[in-house]
């Protein structure tokens, strides 16, 4: 007893049409199985290559909005600024305007300068500290 072997079974396959039937549908679930793993591989590669995209696609979408952002600060600024030199060169222009003008010159020659005409006497008041004519 001590030298017992494992005795093969002697079963044979029967070759009939029920096991070829079985067979049959062996190999087509195994293809099933192996056409469905097959497919979810496949759709998981699409689905990442999708993803990927999307992530390249949405992160140059946040960069374009802050770009944009930045680009309408920029030009709030610069409306801004252009309209206070507009304004600035409206005061200049009517400034020019003034100076051509012979009566404000006078005026103007007349206060800042104490300049007098003849027999013309000025006081100056302490009060009177009026740098310009139009700020009187």
């Amino acid at each position: 007893m001590a030298d017992t072997k494992p005795r093969m079974a002697k079963v044979e396959r029967l070759e009939n049409d029920y096991t070829r039937q079985l067979d049959r549908q062996q190999a087509a679930a195994h293809h099933h199985r192996w056409l469905g793993r097959r497919r979810f591989r496949r759709a998981a590669r699409i689905i990442a290559i999708f993803a990927v995209f999307t992530l390249i696609l949405g992160v140059q979408l946040v960069r374009t909005n802050a770009s944009l952002h930045k680009v309408d600060q920029q030009v709030v600024t610069s409306k801004q600024q252009l309209a206070k030199t507009k304004k600035t060169n409206a005061d200049l222009k009517l400034q020019v305007k003034q100076l051509n003008d012979q009566d404000y010159l006078a005026q103007l020659i007349r206060s800042k300068y104490y300049y007098s005409k003849s027999n013309e006497t000025i006081y100056s008041l302490p009060g009177d500290h009026a740098n310009d004519v139009t700020a009187k």
